[in-house]
């Protein structure tokens, strides 16, 4: 079974390229992947797997019935949206559209996805139960797991176990990254506003230095994480927005900062909102201005599922060859919404090698990123073995 499903998964390479590239030269933001879903329906109907379009909007939801009779659910997720950046590789595939790039891999996740989705449903007489394909909207931007969720993509069947697989391109091409625990950071963004007596910049005493002041509190916020957190716990605190003035010659009477706070437990994220505001307050009040603080919160913090990922780990085991599976030793500081999953059903955030070369060495987020597509023949067939395991024990 496994070497049938590797062989597979070579078999649908040109395909998944296809599709892959076919996303690439057209992105699209979060929550505006019609495009997306439109190709994704179209080889949903080809394969003959049943569908629900337009859940939490453009999302998609697949179901394959295995033909052994009832049993378990297991959700395999692929987000779809692209991300603001002009794209500036030189290759026959790069971005049609102006300010518009795929520079973290989702091209190739839905892709995988498919590739997997064909496997599964060819060997749908092999397991019980049913796999839901779960594709995503808006992962990059203000979260499209959450709509889904409410829009019922967890039910009917409901999911028992979700998986989802990342490109990581500092990664050896085609291998397999598992870690149990913490897997994503937690995310809050905040935005702080300070006011003061706005003047002409050649009288700064008959004012109040609201830049300067700005420019305090940014760099004592920074300190919170070295001298207020417990060193052992994990916590980033990053500025990265302050705006404010207009001339050069004019104190402006109010300055704009924005800021997010990653963090892994919880407590420390208590700990960190408490910080900025008594820190914030502080030196407003000390340079005789005033400020509001403002947070926002975003996604909770992932948790891979330990039990599920040991099962994982010997699924693959059975699979790969030893070499190509490796254990993350840390969790990503990076936030993911993949973790609202997580809090409702034990869930595994699994990540796959894309490096292949210096065109492939550039990381995620970055105008000439891009990925070895050869990993994508370990991604399917990944994502297939792991359902037929898990949908079979």
């Amino acid at each position: 079974m496994k070497d049938n499903i590797l062989k597979k998964a070579e078999d649908l390479l040109p395909f998944m390229i296809s599709i892959r590239r076919k996303i690439h030269e057209n992105p699209e933001l979060g929550m505006e992947e019609y495009e997306t879903a439109k190709l994704i329906i179209e080889n949903l109907d080809k394969m003959g797997i049943s569908y629900r379009p337009e859940v939490g909007k453009t999302g998609i939801a697949g179901l394959i019935e295995g033909k052994k009779g009832k049993g378990k659910c297991i959700g395999i997720r692929a987000d779809m949206d692209a991300l603001p950046l002009q794209d500036q590789k030189n290759v026959p595939y790069a971005s049609k559209k102006p300010g518009i790039m795929h520079a973290c891999g989702h091209d190739g996740h839905v892709a995988m996805l498919l590739g997997a989705a064909k496997i599964l449903q060819d060997l749908k007489e092999e397991f019980p139960g049913y796999v839901k394909l779960v594709f995503q909207p808006a992962e990059e931007c203000i979260g499209g797991a959450l709509p889904m969720i409410k829009d019922g993509v967890m039910e009917n069947p409901s999911i028992d176990s979700m998986i989802a697989l990342h490109m990581d391109s500092g990664k050896k091409a085609g291998h397999i990254l598992l870690s149990e625990g913490p897997s994503h950071a937690a995310q809050t963004d905040f935005e702080i506003t300070v006011t003061g007596k706005g003047g002409h910049a050649a009288h700064p005493h008959k004012s109040t230095d609201t830049i300067l002041l700005a420019s305090t509190l940014a760099v004592e916020l920074h300190h919170i994480v070295s001298r207020h957190i417990d060193p052992l716990e994990s916590a980033v605190l990053t500025v990265g927005i302050i705006q404010g003035g207009t001339r050069s010659n004019i104190i402006p009477d109010r300055v704009f900062l924005k800021g997010t706070i990653r963090y892994l437990n919880d407590k420390v994220g208590e700990e960190l909102r408490y910080w900025i505001e008594k820190v914030s307050k502080s030196v407003a009040e000390m340079s005789g201005g005033k400020c509001e603080v403002k947070f926002i919160p975003g996604y909770p913090a992932g948790f891979n599922d330990e039990e599920l990922t040991g099962k994982i780990w010997k699924y693959l085991e059975d699979f790969l060859t030893e070499e190509y599976i490796e254990k993350e030793k840390h969790p990503n500081m990076g936030a993911e919404d993949f973790s609202f999953f997580a809090q409702r059903v034990p869930s595994v955030f699994i990540g796959l090698g894309g490096r292949g070369g210096k065109e492939t060495s550039y990381p995620h987020h970055h105008p000439k990123f891009d990925f070895n597509e050869q990993a994508m023949i370990n991604g399917a067939a990944a994502l297939a073995q792991i359902a037929l395991k898990f949908l079979n024990e």
